[in-house]
């Protein structure tokens, strides 16, 4: 499971892919979603939506 640092940082500069060649997927629990995504959306980070993509793409999935 990854906590919201390392997935918002690497958003920032465009790496997060480099994530996805390593791992098959990424396993984030509602609490970091509701960080990164919703939080992030309401006030207008870029990463937000990358993560959010990534979540659509199934690469990253949300837990309960």
């Amino acid at each position: 499971m990854s906590n919201s640092g390392p997935l918002i940082h690497l958003a920032n500069v465009g790496l997060i892919d480099f994530l996805f060649k390593l791992f098959d997927k990424i396993l984030i629990p509602e609490s970091v979603y509701d960080e990164v995504v919703i939080k992030g959306k309401e006030e207008g980070h870029s990463d937000a939506i990358i993560i959010e993509q990534a979540i659509s793409n199934n690469k990253i999935e949300v837990k309960k």
